[in-house]
């Protein structure tokens, strides 16, 4: 299963306003693909960075828990808020739409 991750922080927190922070950042972000992996995570996409102090990834695994370690072990949740949106391909999407019954 596909998972959408958006991680958002304060400016204080922010690695261009924060030395703690940077410095982390700078240590974690090459490691990210060898964590990702050893956590049973694929990196689809991503991470992406912006002005709007937001960080968004999408990903793949079997499981929710390995999402959950590879936030972990990245330390992006020590600095971020982390929504994990699961999430299906168009392809899967319209596979389920055309296997429901409409309600209206």
């Amino acid at each position: 299963m596909h998972f959408v991750l958006l991680a958002t922080h304060t400016p204080d927190t922010c690695p261009t306003a924060n030395a703690a922070t940077r410095d982390l950042m700078l240590k974690t972000a090459p490691d990210l693909p060898n964590l990702a992996q050893k956590a049973g995570v694929d990196i689809v996409a991503g991470p992406f960075v912006n002005r709007e102090h937001t960080v968004v990834a999408v990903v793949q695994s079997d499981k929710a828990e390995n999402v959950d370690r590879f936030l972990m072990e990245s330390r992006l949740s020590q600095w971020n808020s982390v929504h994990v949106l699961p999430s299906l391909t168009l392809e899967e999407g319209l596979t389920e739409i055309q296997a429901q019954t409409p309600i209206f």
